[in-house]
């Protein structure tokens, strides 16, 4: 058996191809592990398309590291060697392979963080901790945007996030292009009944062994699947495929309609890119910059709100609401700012 001298963790949330672990050579000694776990699938219950998307994208990723040339550990849940705890499974891969370094890339979530950092402590071996190299900004980028200030304010995040990466900015880099910020205002229009609809972009797997595998050991999970028929991306090359379908089919409409309802599709003009961005297949500039590509030849015909709109949703809220996350967890779990009483 090799000995294997560095052991790296892959969550479900980190399959960024371009972390630079994956910039390095392939190296003998290094093992990549990732793990399915009824800790991760219990802690709550999660929707059967989560759990399915989650283990089918990290199958992948493996794979995609095997075919690149990295050593890759991968224990599916119901394999016999599995302890179910990521820590128990850890110290059964130290003692069997030799491990002498152990390097993990920060979670997304408190819990994970905590479990992880307090199972490092433990250890009698060098503990690294990565970065994801996915978000715009640190863990910590909102609290340190607000320091001495009493609220958080979007807007305020947003436009700093829009100058430092120069995105929508007129040439002197502190003007926001046409000189305006936020087209909020135009982008809450209600759909006309005669407004055609693009069909949704469609995977089409069979996940029938893998949903009777998660039933069988036990698995409790809210919601319904097409086991026939899972139409979720789980690869860099879906995502990436889904995002030009984006583009070209729905970002003309996004902002428009972005608040509209209607009984005749589940997905009107949104991206439905949330779930490839949450796994790490895509970066937030990448997304953001196709949006920008292809808009700029024509913003005679896309309107600049939409774009704006959109791009607010992917550098706005999404890093603003990350960054408040960390800012106030873990006294953020447990407040009940309204007093509700009754069952979530």
């Amino acid at each position: 058996m090799t000995r294997i001298r560095k052991l790296r963790l892959l969550l479900g949330d980190q399959l960024n191809h371009q972390h630079s672990w994956f910039r390095e050579k392939p190296a003998a000694d290094t093992l990549y592990v990732l793990m399915e776990t009824r800790s991760e699938t219990d802690y709550a219950r999660h929707h059967i398309q989560k759990v399915v998307g989650f283990f089918l994208a990290m199958r992948a990723f493996a794979d995609h590291l095997r075919a690149e040339g990295f050593q890759v550990k991968y224990l599916t849940l119901d394999d016999p060697a599995n302890r179910q705890q990521m820590a128990d499974n850890l110290k059964a891969l130290f003692e069997e392979y030799g491990v002498e370094t152990w390097e993990y890339q920060l979670p997304d979530e408190y819990r994970l963080d905590v479990i992880l950092a307090d199972f490092a402590k433990s250890l009698p071996i060098p503990v690294t901790v990565a970065d994801t190299e996915h978000f715009l900004s640190p863990r910590d980028g909102v609290e340190k945007c607000f320091t001495g200030k009493k609220t958080y304010l979007l807007e305020t995040f947003y436009r700093k996030i829009r100058r430092q990466y120069a995105i929508l900015m007129e040439p002197d880099g502190e003007t926001p292009l046409t000189g305006r910020w936020n087209f909020d205002a135009e982008n809450r229009h209600k759909m006309p009944a005669d407004q055609p609809i693009p069909p949704p972009w469609q995977a089409k797997r069979d996940v029938d062994d893998l949903v009777a595998m998660i039933k069988h050991v036990g698995v409790e999970t809210i919601g319904e699947i097409n086991t026939s028929h899972f139409s979720w991306p789980v690869t860099r090359a879906e995502a990436l495929d889904l995002l030009q379908h984006f583009v070209r089919f729905r970002l003309r409409y996004f902002g428009r309609y972005q608040d509209a309802l209607t009984s005749r599709q589940f997905l009107l003009f949104h991206s439905m890119l949330s779930f490839v961005m949450n796994v790490k297949l895509l970066h937030p500039l990448e997304v953001v910059q196709a949006v920008i590509n292809y808009w700029e030849p024509r913003q005679g015909d896309i309107e600049l709100a939409t774009v704006e709109g959109f791009i607010r949703q992917i550098i706005g809220w999404r890093e603003y609401m990350r960054g408040v996350y960390w800012a106030k967890m873990p006294a953020y779990r447990d407040l009940n700012y309204f007093g509700h009483t009754a069952p979530l």
